[in-house]
């Protein structure tokens, strides 16, 4: 059986399961912001990624949010403060700990759900068109899997 090394000596950058997967997540978000800006959205990617955990998960502190959303925390802080200025958010600080902030949607950033996941839902039937929901259930466990392998071994 021919190990990963030998094979990564023989493959062209192109067929990199690797490269396959960035170019892929950079093509989804390039199309992700697109179709926000083109539907009226004031809204980046990485801002709809903390507000979908939001509508979710809503008054967790920032620090959660940056580890649950895999941003770190000067990201976060940059993207929590385009929340605010479009007043989307509010941080308020923790009332047993002064050190931490607790993150809470607005009515507007509530309103913006339906919204911002319907343009998601349009995004994921281009993206996925011509796959069975099958093939994007195993490519799902697939990705898990992989990241469980990389996160396991650190």
């Amino acid at each position: 059986m021919t190990s990963w090394m030998e094979k990564m000596l023989q493959m062209d950058l192109e067929d990199s399961p690797g490269f396959l997967v960035n170019r892929a997540a950079l093509r989804i978000k390039k199309e992700f912001h697109r179709l926000l800006e083109e539907q009226g959205y004031s809204v980046t990617p990485e801002q709809c990624v903390v507000l979908w955990r939001l509508w979710s998960h809503e008054g967790g502190v920032q620090r959660e949010l940056a580890s649950t959303t895999f941003k770190d925390m000067t990201n976060m802080t940059r993207i929590l403060d385009g929340l605010e200025r479009r007043r989307l958010v509010v941080r308020q600080r923790d009332e047993h700990d002064r050190r931490c902030s607790r993150i809470f949607l607005t009515a507007e950033g509530r309103a913006l759900r339906e919204g911002i996941l319907g343009v998601a839902g349009q995004l994921a039937e281009r993206a996925y068109r011509g796959l069975s929901e099958k093939q994007v259930e195993e490519f799902k466990e697939v990705l898990s899997l992989i990241y469980a392998n990389l996160n396991d071994a650190s």
